[in-house]
This record gives structure tokens, sequence and C-alpha cells, in this order.
């Protein structure tokens, strides 16, 4: 019994540790991916929603870097994030109404 609790603890760490250092680039990349499959993208609207996702990551970090009150901070991150759909509709054409049916649907059910 004990041996199962320590070798589940070292899993979950294990799991835990790698969805912590998973960077930016693995992110963004498994967000393209999700919505290339989700969508019936192609290669390139996908690696273009990778470039968007890394430019709207890199936007926050530096308003991370630069913006010390936390309201400030907090009013920047999500004039940031407010700027995605903008940004995804002309890569997404003909379903970027999908997309936001899909968005509305996640954020509905959580």
């Amino acid at each position: 019994m004990k041996k199962i609790l320590v070798t589940s603890g070292f899993v979950l760490y294990a799991l835990f540790s790698t969805a912590q250092n998973s960077g930016p680039e693995i992110l963004a990349e498994k967000i393209a991916q999700r919505m290339k499959d989700t969508l019936s993208l192609t290669e390139a609207q996908k690696d273009q929603l990778y470039v968007i996702n890394m430019q709207l990551h890199n936007e926050k970090l530096v308003a991370r870097q630069t913006i010390s009150n936390r309201d400030s901070l907090s009013a920047e991150l999500q004039r940031v994030e407010n700027k995605r759909d903008v940004l995804y509709q002309p890569i997404l054409n003909t379903k970027f109404e999908l997309y936001l049916q899909k968005k509305r649907n996640l954020v509905n059910n959580n």
C-alpha cells in the first residue's frame, strides 16, 4: 500500500512539473493544433494561429514585467486577451462563427 502511494505521488509530481514547465511555445502549439483539429483548418492557418498566440503571450509577458499595480496589470492583460478574436478573424474566415460558437460553449460549460 505504501509503495502504491509513493508511486502515485511520483507520477502526480511528474505530471504537474511537466505541465508547469511546458513553455509558451508548447502551449501556443497545443492551442493551434486543437483549433486545427476542431475547426478543420489548414496547416497554414494553424501556423498563423501559433504566431498570434506567441505574439499575445509576449505582450502579456511585457505587461507582467513592466506593470506593478495589480489592477492595472489585470486591465492590461484583459486588453491583450480581447485582441485574440480580432486577430483570429481574418485567418479563420468562414470558420470564425464556428470558432465563436465553440468558444461560447466552452466558457458557458465551465
